[in-house]
């Protein structure tokens, strides 16, 4: 057997073993009727009142939720159930506009029940650790966490030799193909019933591309999208210091020219799937400066230590509220101790980086507004 015919060979047993996991994956999550029990979708109807019970329309909605629950089960197994209308706003995240679409409690219920019981199953065996976006236990602090010891890897390594390469995707959600995505339905998903839900709930927008903000199966859909470029930088290209948040990549290594080359081609990459890359955010940075990632921004000294620092914006938005609160203090609208622990927030943020000197002038200033005057309760 010559090696050509070898590694055909190992190819197509690996190929086996891993249609043989996607059918154990899929047997766990069940049929429709299984992976949409009563039983399951009263719990996760449940769950989505958490937090909002002072709204009357969730007030409702537990009201009724044994013979609703009971309606919309019904509806799933005829495969008639179909996303409703969505509430359409604007929220001003970080100093961002983002546009949010909301769906009806009595859609988040099924939402839920379909990105807990069947997406997250089947696509989390095919996603790197290091995409710790929307996952349970990981977030924005995990993902910094891991920056800071792949910086503090490479340094071991190479030191401050070498380039960062940061990698933005150009509007994630409103340019996502959905094309792409029920592609991937398809290769995963077995039971038919499902798949065509899967569908449904991918397809509610306008056009062919984009996914709605808000809608937590499309949160747990574009996580992950990208998952064979991550698969291909981290197994086949052996790139250990690599992270991934959503729509934000950093890649670290060893030279300049070959981070040139790795960026390049992973933008190919990601273009052959359909994923615009923001070419202007898009950038190689010297190890030995720094650099800014989610907002934050990292350096790495010339004795290894990473050094973090919070977004600069924070802090401007920060000292701005806490002048503006003192006209409602004066007015009686607000006292010093709501603005006391509106602070505590802002200072608990910066309190994660190495920022004690922005909290020394964030508390210098509370005091010099509101403690040294007539208002102090």
């Amino acid at each position: 057997m010559t090696s050509e015919e070898r590694r055909e060979a190992r190819y197509q047993r690996r190929q086996k073993r891993r249609r043989e996991n996607l059918r154990k994956r899929n047997a766990a999550v069940g049929t429709l009727a299984e992976a949409f029990s009563y039983h399951k979708l009263f719990f996760y109807g449940r769950k989505c009142c958490n937090g909002v019970r002072w709204k009357q329309s969730t007030q409702n909605f537990e009201r009724h939720l044994f013979s609703g629950t009971a309606t919309r089960r019904r509806k799933i197994l005829k495969r008639k159930w179909r996303p409703g209308k969505t509430a359409y706003f604007w929220l001003k995240e970080r100093g961002k506009n983002r546009p949010i679409n909301a769906p009806h409690i009595r859609d988040r219920q099924v939402e839920k029940n379909h990105t807990k019981e069947v997406l997250e199953p089947l696509y989390r065996p095919s996603m790197i650790y290091d995409n710790g976006a929307s996952q349970k236990g990981k977030g924005l602090s995990f993902h910094y966490k891991r920056l800071k010891k792949h910086l503090r890897d490479h340094f071991r390594k190479y030191g401050r030799n070498g380039g960062i390469v940061i990698v933005d995707f150009k509007g994630y959600f409103p340019n996502a193909p959905r094309w792409e995505i029920c592609a991937r339905h398809e290769r995963l998903i077995l039971d038919q019933g499902i798949r065509e839900m899967s569908d449904a709930i991918v397809e509610v927008g306008p056009g062919d591309r984009g996914m709605f903000l808000g809608v937590e199966p499309s949160q747990q859909e574009m996580v992950a999208l990208p998952s064979s470029l991550d698969n291909y930088l981290k197994c086949q290209l052996s790139i250990h210091g690599m992270e991934h948040y959503m729509d934000d990549y950093n890649l670290k290594l060893p030279t300049m020219e070959e981070a040139r080359r790795v960026m390049v081609d992973m933008i190919e990459r990601a273009e052959r799937m359909s994923i615009e890359v923001n070419r202007k955010k898009s950038m190689v940075v010297s190890m030995s400066k720094p650099f800014r990632f989610c907002k934050a921004k990292f350096q790495v000294t010339e004795t290894g230590r990473v050094i973090t620092h919070g977004c600069r914006d924070s802090m401007k938005r920060a000292r701005r509220k806490l002048k503006k609160f003192k006209e409602k203090v004066d007015a009686g609208e607000m006292t010093v101790k709501q603005v006391e622990e509106w602070l505590q927030g802002q200072i608990s943020y910066f309190e994660n980086f190495n920022d004690h000197g922005r909290v020394l002038r964030l508390r210098r200033l509370f005091y010099a507004i509101y403690k040294g005057g007539e208002n102090h309760v």
